[in-house]
C-alpha cells in the first residue's frame, strides 16, 4: 500500500471515533466558558502561573534554569495551538501550578536538608514496553515485595516534605492526589475503562518528570502542543528530565529507603536512562504492538476530548497511535540492544504470554537475572497480591481491533522488531 493510502488509514481511524456524551456539568460548563475571555478568565500565560506558584507557597526558587525556556515553549504552544475549552483550561493550569510548586518545594528541601544530594540511587528496577503488555501489572506486582518500593501518584504530585514511613499509608496527600487526578474520571468516566488513575497506586516515572517541563509524553496529555513537540525532540536528549526525576526520588527515599521498582511507556529515551542510570536494570515487556495500536485511538481521543472540542487537530501523539511512528520508535530501541549500545547484561526480555501463564516465574526470572535476593517475606508477598487480584475490577475496555486491511498494513513496519524479539501476531 502506498504512503498516501497508509496515511488515509490512520486518517479513517481517527475521523471514525465518536467521543462519549460530556456529563451534563462539563457540557454546561463549556458552553458558559464560550461566552467568556478564557485567556482572561483562566490564563495560561507563565507570568500567571509562576507568580501564582509563588504565592501559593511562599517561595521563589524554581531551581536549575534549564527548564523555563521548555516551559516558556509550552505554555505558548497551549495558548496558540491547543483549543482549550472552559474545563480543559483548568484542568491544565491547575496541573501546571501542580508541578510548578513541585519544584518550589523539592528546592527548599535541598535549601533546608543538604544532605538529600548525598542519597544514591542504586540498581533501579525500569520495566518499560507498550501499554497493554503487562507493564502496569508487573510493577504492581514487584511493589508488592516490602523490599521494593515505586512511585505512588501521590508522591509523583506531593514529594514534599519527605515521606516518613510512620505515615507512608496514611498521608493526607493520597486523598488530595485522588481528588486531583480523578477528576480525569469526573470529566471524562469512559477513560475509567480505559485506564487507572488513583492517589495510592503506582505511576510512571514521566509522572516526575514533567516538573521538569522537558518531557514531552505526560505533557502531551494536557493538550495538543505540536510545535513543542517539535522543539523539545529537536533538543535531541531527554537526560535534564531524568536527572530531575533523580533529585525528586532522592528527596523521596531520604527518610523512606527503598529498591526502586519504576516504569515507563517510554523507548525513546533509553541511551538517556543509561547514562541517568548507568547500573539501571531494564525489564522489556513485549506484546503483539497492535494491540495497543488497536485502542490508542480511543483512549488518545478520550483524553484530548476531555480538554478541547477539536481531538486529533493536530499530528500531537502521533508516538501513540501512528503505527509508523511507533515502529520507528521499537526499531530505533531493537537497534540499541543489537548494537550493544543497551548491554544485554542490564537487560530482560519477557513476553506477556509467559507473563499470563506464571507470574511468579517471570518474578523470579527477574530477580535472578539481577541478582536481586527474593526472600521468602517478599515471595509471600507477592504471592498474596496475586491472590487478592484475580481478577480485573476495571470495567472493561470494548474496542475493535480494525480491519483486516489495516491490521494487515499496520504490521509491516513492526516486523524487524517482532522477529527479533520473536513477538507473536495477536491481531
Amino acid at each position: 500500500m502506498s504512503d498516501a493510502n497508509q496515511t488515509g488509514e490512520q486518517s479513517a481511524r481517527r475521523n471514525s471515533w465518536t467521543p462519549q456524551p460530556r456529563p451534563e456539568w462539563v457540557q454546561r460548563l463549556n458552553e458558559e466558558g464560550a461566552c467568556l475571555d478564557l485567556e482572561g478568565v483562566v490564563p495560561l500565560d507563565s507570568q500567571s502561573l509562576r507568580e501564582t506558584a509563588m504565592r501559593n507557597t511562599g517561595l521563589s526558587n524554581f531551581g536549575e534554569d534549564g527548564w523555563r525556556e521548555p516551559f516558556e515553549v509550552f505554555v505558548k504552544s497551549l495558548q496558540e495551538e491547543a483549543a482549550l475549552n472552559m474545563v480543559g483550561r483548568i484542568m491544565t493550569r491547575a496541573e501546571l501550578l501542580t508541578w510548578l510548586e513541585l519544584r518550589l518545594r523539592v528546592e527548599e528541601e535541598y535549601r533546608l536538608h543538604p544532605e538529600i544530594a548525598d542519597e544514591e540511587i542504586k540498581k533501579p528496577l525500569l520495566i518499560t514496553g507498550q501499554g497493554r503488555s503487562g507493564t502496569s501489572a508487573l510493577q504492581n506486582l514487584l511493589s508488592a515485595d516490602p523490599d521494593n518500593g515505586t512511585l505512588m501518584t501521590w508522591e509523583a504530585f506531593y514529594p514534599s516534605p519527605p515521606p516518613e514511613p510512620e505515615t507512608y499509608h496514611v498521608d493526607p496527600r493520597i486523598e488530595k492526589a485522588h481528588a486531583l487526578i480523578t477528576r480525569w474520571y469526573r470529566v471524562s468516566p469512559e477513560l475509567q475503562a480505559m485506564h487507572e488513575f488513583g492517589g495510592d497506586i503506582p505511576t510512571e516515572g514521566i509522572h516526575l518528570q514533567v516538573s521538569s517541563f522537558q518531557m514531552p509524553t505526560w505533557m502531551n496529555l494536557m493538550g495538543q502542543v505540536p510545535s513543542f513537540n517539535a522543539y523539545i525532540f529537536g533538543k535531541g536528549s531527554f537526560l535534564p528530565a531524568l536527572e530531575w526525576e533523580k533529585r525528586v526520588l532522592r528527596v523521596l527515599q531520604w527518610k523512606k529507603p527503598r529498591r526502586w521498582v519504576m516504569k515507563s511507556p517510554v523507548l525513546y529515551n533509553l541511551l538517556d536512562v543509561m547514562k541517568a542510570y548507568p547500573d539501571v536494570c531494564l525489564v522489556w515487556a513485549h506484546r503483539d504492538p497492535l494491540r495497543s495500536l488497536a485502542s490508542a485511538v480511543n483512549m488518545v481521543g478520550a483524553l484530548f476530548w476531555q480538554r478541547s472540542d477539536e481531538p486529533f487537530r493536530s499530528g500531537a501523539l502521533d508516538n501513540a497511535v501512528d503505527e509508523n511512528v511507533v515502529a520507528m520508535e521499537f526499531n530505533m530501541a531493537t537497534d540499541w540492544v543489537q548494537q550493544g549500545l543497551i548491554p544485554q547484561e542490564q537487560l530482560l526480555n519477557i513476553h506477556y504470554a509467559e507473563f499470563i501463564k506464571d507470574q511468579m516465574a517471570i518474578v523470579r526470572r527477574i530477580y535472578d537475572k539481577f541478582d536481586i535476593p527474593l526472600t521468602p517475606e517478599g515471595e509471600a508477598a507477592m504471592q498474596k497480591y496475586l491472590d487478592d487480584n484475580r481478577r480485573e475490577k476495571r470495567p472493561s475496555h470494548d474496542y475493535a481491533a480494525g480491519a483486516a486491511e489495516w491490521a494487515k498494513v499496520a504490521r509491516k513496519p513492526f516486523q524487524r522488531y517482532q522477529d527479533y524479539f520473536s513477538v507473536p501476531n495477536e491481531i
